[in-house]
């Protein structure tokens, strides 16, 4: 512990003595839905506040992305998803800068699925489940996670609310039903992405929590007859009569 302390203690000084910047620290690749934040952290520097420059290669030519900013992160979204990208980041103070700290990211190889949205209706003894799949960052409204991957499907789990027994089925289309439930019982569900052909799973969905009715009851509502229909037999008699009395007079 001491000789620890002590290394550390002589970086700083030799840091310190010689006027040397030293580099970001921690320098890690953030991407959920291909949102890709490339984040770090700023050593210890008694000099005074630290600014960064974060740059991506292309081309054999290395671009600006983020320029001398305080934050200790810069997005880096308008990537293409496809192929491995060089991304690489230093710290500066005045006209000094530490070394390029450098990473390698493939966005569709290493981004994380984010959790789908989901709709649970329960009808009689089953809920009826529609999911809808992540928004990809940077593109049109209509585009999400499933148009990216060929292989696309879902994870349910679902339980009885205050059981721990779980039960774990795999979808492939953006909706289900679950049947043969218990009724008037309330049921939790949640939903996370998968790629089978990658074997990748990606973050679990808010859990909604919604009761079944009863089968009698589904079929009270499908016999109930249409109010139009109730107010042409109960009108009937009095348009019979209004055209009976015309017709003697």
């Amino acid at each position: 512990m001491a000789r620890s302390l002590q290394s550390w203690l002589g970086g700083c000084l030799l840091v310190s003595a010689l006027g040397m910047v030293p580099p970001p620290e921690n320098v890690r690749m953030n991407s959920v839905n291909f949102k890709n934040i490339l984040q770090w952290e700023s050593p210890a520097f008694p000099k005074g506040n630290l600014t960064f420059t974060a740059q991506y290669q292309s081309y054999r030519k290395f671009q600006d992305v983020c320029t001398s900013t305080v934050l200790m992160e810069c997005d880096f979204s308008s990537l293409s998803k496809y192929g491995d990208h060089t991304l690489r980041v230093r710290a500066e103070f005045a006209d000094e800068h530490s070394d390029w700290i450098n990473i390698t990211f493939c966005p569709v190889d290493d981004t994380i699925i984010g959790p789908p949205g989901m709709q649970v209706e329960g009808l009689a003894n089953s809920l009826h489940l529609r999911f809808l799949a992540p928004k990809i960052e940077k593109e049109p409204e209509t585009w999400t996670m499933r148009n990216i991957y060929n292989s696309w499907a879902y994870h349910v789990q679902y339980w009885k609310n205050g059981s721990d027994e779980k039960y774990t089925i795999t979808c492939q289309y953006d909706f289900e039903v679950l049947r043969n439930l218990e009724s008037w019982t309330t049921y939790c569900v949640q939903v996370q992405g998968f790629l089978p052909d990658r074997n990748k799973t990606g973050q679990w969905s808010e859990l909604v929590c919604e009761q079944t009715t009863n089968d009698d009851i589904q079929r009270l509502s499908q016999l109930r007859p249409r109010k139009d229909a109730l107010v042409q037999v109960c009108s009937w008699p009095f348009v019979f009569t209004e055209a009976l009395l015309e017709a003697r007079r």
